[in-house]
């Protein structure tokens, strides 16, 4: 057997294409303490300064991890990768590789998660993390978590789709491509490396099923894992709903033995999950006897009151996102809080503060007569949650503009059924037409005709920090930017937006 093996050696580069670990340096990561039972070919170890697992992205000094996804084996760019110069090879079965050194093990995925995570130093190690999973609701949880915590003086971040967000910052920052967090635990791991260099001592992260199918978390530890809901969605991803619901439990997996499993008590699935679960747990509920439980007090289109109670305890939270889905993800968030051993009122105060979460039933305040929100659902559940909630509290009509990547994300078929059932009129508003001068027209007109007793809801996948609907560039503007636009222009008493609308 040869020696182990330095991937940066004499006359390799340090810089290009490797993942940088805490404050900027470079550590190496010796596979043999990283990954789980590996068999090393032609060396005894590897010294790993970087990670791939694109062969059209990998570069010199990189270890090249082969996996097999739904449109290539990794496998079969071994050879390439090998001419890119890589230092090792990491692959789920023997393949030639020329003497560059050779590390076989069981999940190729799971090897490249933890590779990256230690490279950044296991920042999972350094925080206090909290994961949020679940079919719907992960996003608005994740934030009222956070601003929880920070209510009590606890500097947390946030990695979210909307991006990460430190103790201090004032506005995430995109965490990848379209501000969403992908199943790539390179983000992953440097959005957390960010995080604890920047001195959270706890850290909440968004955990979609993709990432838990690509296993991206794996080699982190979780102290708290709260999930939200377990229905039917993204079988396009999964396959089946048994197959869907088997992945959502894999976050199990990550929770840590003396750890907090934090349960929406109102779903039997995620009950029947709390059952098997041998660890410390918290139940939530709106409509049962919970550890954390919501009483709802009054609900309108301008928000809602309802009562958190905790061991006997009560305190009135007042919002402006009424929908019943809020309602319940603060409770979830609320139960976190408790876990950490938050006074009620505090936790009040933190759900309070957050008023509502960005893109996500996000109430348009521009002083207009009518109800405006904003939302960008990802599955077809969370669709209908929202429409069946605005459709229930809407004395008037309910009008829906529907932007064209909302429909095509959740599926076409999918979006008219639950339109059609819910919904008064529908606007489509595509992506490359709405600049178009009747597109505009179609807008201001159905505007126009909204009362006080009507709801407007957008639906619209546009970037959560867009820029004004004049912005010269070439990208398409957000339907929620027209809007608002020409709601200013109507209302002479505008609100700006961005404040806190719970004030």
């Amino acid at each position: 057997m040869g020696d182990v093996f330095d991937g940066v050696g004499d006359g390799v580069s340090r810089d290009q294409g490797v993942d940088r670990g805490r404050g900027g340096r470079n550590p190496a990561v010796r596979l043999s303490e990283v990954l789980s039972a590996p068999r090393f070919i032609a060396c005894r170890d590897v010294l790993g300064r970087g990670v791939s697992d694109d062969v059209e992205t990998c570069r010199t000094g990189d270890i090249f991890v082969a996996s097999e996804r739904a449109d290539r084996d990794g496998h079969c760019d071994v050879a390439e990768a090998i001419a890119r110069g890589v230092a090792g090879v990491v692959a789920e079965r023997m393949v030639p590789t020329f003497g560059v050194p050779l590390c076989l093990v069981k999940d190729s995925s799971e090897a490249f998660a933890r590779i990256a995570h230690a490279l950044h130093d296991h920042p999972d190690r350094r925080m206090r993390l909290i994961a949020v999973t679940g079919t719907s609701g992960k996003t608005t949880t994740a934030w009222l978590i956070a601003s929880v915590l920070a209510e009590a003086g606890i500097a947390v971040g946030v990695l979210s789709d909307l991006g990460c967000l430190d103790a201090d910052g004032l506005a995430p920052m995109l965490a990848g491509p379209d501000g969403r967090l992908l199943d790539d635990p390179r983000l992953l791991a440097r959005g957390l490396s960010r995080l604890a260099d920047t001195g959270c001592t706890h850290a909440v992260v968004e955990v979609s099923s993709r990432m838990l199918a690509s296993r991206s978390l794996a080699g982190v530890v979780c102290e708290t894992v709260a999930v939200t809901n377990l229905a039917t969605a993204h079988l396009d991803l999964h396959g089946t709903r048994r197959a869907y619901h088997a992945i959502q439990r894999r976050i199990l997996d990550f929770l840590h033995p003396d750890g907090c499993l934090v349960v929406n008590g109102d779903d039997r699935r995620l009950v029947r999950m709390a059952e098997r679960y041998d660890g410390f747990g918290l139940s939530a509920t709106l409509v049962g006897e919970g550890d954390v439980s919501g009483s709802p007090v009054e609900r309108s289109l301008r928000g809602q009151t309802f009562l958190l109670s905790h061991r006997g305890s009560l305190v009135p939270v007042s919002v402006p996102t009424p929908v019943a889905s809020f309602a319940r993800n603060a409770v979830v968030a609320a139960a976190v809080g408790v876990r950490y051993g938050l006074p009620l009122e505090r936790v009040a105060s933190g759900i309070e503060a957050a008023g509502s979460v960005s893109g996500r039933i996000e109430p348009l305040a521009c002083g207009q007569s009518f109800a405006a929100f904003l939302d960008r659902p990802t599955s077809r559940h969370q669709l209908a949650s929202t429409l069946a909630s605005l459709r229930h509290l809407a004395r008037g009509r309910l009008v829906v503009m529907l932007g064209e990547r909302v429909a095509e994300g959740i599926g076409l078929d999918a979006a008219d059924d639950l339109l059609d059932k819910w919904c008064d009129e529908l606007v489509f508003v595509g992506e490359t037409r709405r600049r178009e001068v009747a597109t505009l027209g179609r807008i201001g007109r159905v505007l126009d005709g909204l009362e006080e007793e009507d709801c407007l809801l957008v639906l619209d996948d546009a970037p959560p920090f867009s820029s004004s609907p004049t912005d010269p560039s070439g990208e398409p503007m957000a339907i929620a930017s027209l809007v608002e636009a020409w709601m200013r222009s109507h209302e002479p008493a505008a609100i700006p937006r961005g404040i806190n609308r719970a004030a």
